[in-house]
């Protein structure tokens, strides 16, 4: 009893430092890229725009500087693999596959369950990866993902460096995974002025939608 509550304390204040370090260096990832590279990168796609908007920022990264380049994908997600794959941009290193933390319709109850399911795959997934980088957006699919890569970090078994970009399609509102990882990503990215305001220590970008996207939004 005295050997967990000493393992949990000493969490803690690991989980402090790591989180203090997350604040005092928001949306700059100078301090731990500088001088390691290559750059083991894990990058979630998250079904339809997610993925589309996913594989536009990601298509001009340097392989060379960004390698391993691995994918996580949802496995009920049958579209992103061969978008993926058709993009005829960066070459996957590795693609991996993860139960879906809730599915289009699901009860929360049910949700409940399959989250946690996902967290332990994401746990072991992260463990064996232990990544320097996270790009994630969107969906709950890349949240068991996030929090796994925070936990690896905490224990000071990986770098961990956490990039969430949210949608192209919230102009006034986070998403739900959004405003959980909003206080946890080193690099927090918004594209529109009106979430700026509302959410400081976010990281407003030009935006990498394709035009025919922007054009069926308006």
């Amino acid at each position: 009893m005295i050997l967990l509550s000493i393992l949990a304390l000493s969490f803690m204040v690991r989980f402090s430092i790591v989180f203090d370090s997350i604040q005092k260096h928001r949306n700059s990832l100078e301090r731990s890229s500088r001088g390691h590279f290559p750059v083991k990168t894990l990058v979630v796609l998250g079904s339809g725009g997610h993925t589309t908007e996913m594989l536009q920022m990601i298509k001009n990264l340097d392989q060379e500087v960004y390698n391993p380049l691995v994918y996580v994908i949802a496995k009920t997600d049958e579209t992103s693999e061969p978008r993926l794959r058709a993009d005829g941009g960066l070459i996957p290193s590795m693609i991996h596959y993860i139960p879906r933390s809730r599915e289009v319709g699901q009860s929360y109850f049910s949700s409940l369950l399959s989250t946690i399911w996902a967290i332990f795959w994401a746990l072991w997934l992260v463990g064996k990866i232990r990544p320097n980088l996270l790009l994630c957006n969107g969906p709950g699919t890349c949240l068991p993902i996030a929090l796994a890569t925070l936990f690896f970090r905490v224990l000071g078994l990986c770098e961990g460096n956490i990039v969430f970009i949210e949608s192209f399609c919230r102009v006034e509102s986070l998403s739900l995974t959004g405003k959980l990882l909003y206080p946890l990503a080193d690099m927090f990215v918004i594209h529109w002025c009106e979430l700026k305001k509302k959410y400081p220590l976010s990281c407003t970008v030009s935006t990498f939608v394709p035009n025919e996207t922007k054009a069926k939004l308006k």
